[in-house]
């Protein structure tokens, strides 16, 4: 005689046992009610990242850590549904063990995971979130480093730190522009002759690490392309980061015009930028430029005024100007530059008391 099982019985069983690999597959997409879709193994068991795995093939978490946060590795790896077998690679530890990684990201298990679909492990000391295919923002900490190979604080000065900060599901740095204004990029050309430099980031808000706000997040239209912002401020990638983790563009032109973005910055001003108390307005023309430039300033009290030139490099290349003005119009041209190669530069004004700011230009 035939015996039926009540269909609540093998839910149940399921739902105990987690995700069943019945292929080979030992890497798994599951879905998590709270943090959605999860990378786990054969087994259910979450998989997470460390956000201190900064540098590509290297692991930060070493010694007593790996206690608590054993690696994940299969020798063969077989992802499931979902997953894309080029995003997986594997790496030799220091200490001589293997390590999957998943877009460049080492995984980990949590050993206070007792059960498979546990997640116990998400926002861990704001250093350990659980693995996800579609995050749009994660968090790196790591140590500042510009194009000029100075090591930088938090504030952009010299000086040695770690900094938490905002990069893509690949780990690559995302910046801001201190010149931009609320959800409105100034700085991308309408033909995106200058996207090279300074690449918008265009990715759809996905999933985010426990803590941010989706709603402080928003995506403008840049000249027919998506970017993505946050507070207001639009985020971009630096042409010149080749790898996971490089920090170059914080040193360009010069340090704290383009920081990388962070959690919990103030919403982006909805007017421009201007440091230099004297300064009321300033303007310069032509943009783009081809031999001459002509600077228009207007200041509320007298002021000196240094004004330095600086590629996509942030190297000045042209002699430093330095000049006295008292209050008012002024208006002067900027002859000579011929020589300049096509490109994108940037004017900064800087007054004797610290105060600065800078314009984009580009030259045809």
């Amino acid at each position: 005689m035939k015996r039926s099982i009540p269909f609540t019985a093998i839910a149940m069983f399921l739902l105990i046992t987690g995700p069943l690999s019945l292929s080979g597959q030992n890497v798994l997409l599951s879905t998590d009610p709270t943090l959605g879709e999860i990378l786990t193994d054969a087994g259910g068991n979450t998989l997470y990242y460390f956000t201190r795995d900064a540098a590509a093939d290297a692991s930060a978490c070493t010694g007593g850590c790996l206690t608590v946060w054993p690696v994940f590795y299969e020798a063969t790896l077989t992802p499931g549904p979902g997953l894309d077998a080029a995003d997986f690679g594997a790496f030799q530890r220091a200490d001589g063990a293997m390590q999957t990684t998943y877009k460049g990201w080492p995984l980990y298990y949590f050993a206070s995971d007792a059960n498979p679909g546990d997640t116990n492990g998400e926002g861990v000391n704001n250093v350990w979130y659980v693995a996800k295919p579609d995050y749009a923002i994660m968090l790196m900490d790591s140590q500042l480093t510009g194009q000029d190979g100075v090591n930088y604080t938090g504030d952009y000065t010299p000086g040695d730190g770690q900094v938490q900060y905002f990069v893509d599901a690949y780990g690559r740095t995302l910046y801001i522009f201190v010149n931009d204004n609320f959800d409105q990029n100034n700085f991308t050309a309408p033909d995106f002759s200058n996207n090279g430099v300074w690449p918008i980031y265009g990715e759809a808000l996905g999933a985010l690490p426990s803590g941010l706000d989706a709603g402080l997040f928003n995506t403008i239209d840049v000249h027919g392309s998506p970017q993505l912002t946050y507070q207001g401020w639009p985020l971009y990638y630096f042409g010149s980061d080749g790898a996971r983790g490089e920090t170059k563009g914080v040193s360009v032109p010069s340090p704290g015009i383009w920081p990388v973005a962070v959690a919990g910055l103030d919403p982006a001003p909805t007017v421009g930028l201007v440091e230099i108390a004297e300064l009321v307005d300033w303007a310069v023309y032509p943009n783009p430029f081809r031999e001459r430039l002509q600077v228009e300033l207007h200041l509320a009290q007298p002021a000196r005024l240094t004004f330095t030139l600086f590629n996509h490099l942030g190297q000045s290349v042209l002699p430093v100007w330095e000049q006295s003005f008292g209050a008012g119009d002024h208006v002067f041209p900027w002859e000579g530059l011929s020589t300049l190669s096509a490109g994108m530069y940037w004017l900064r004004l800087r007054d004797e008391r610290g105060g600065t700011t800078l314009m984009s230009l580009l030259k045809q």
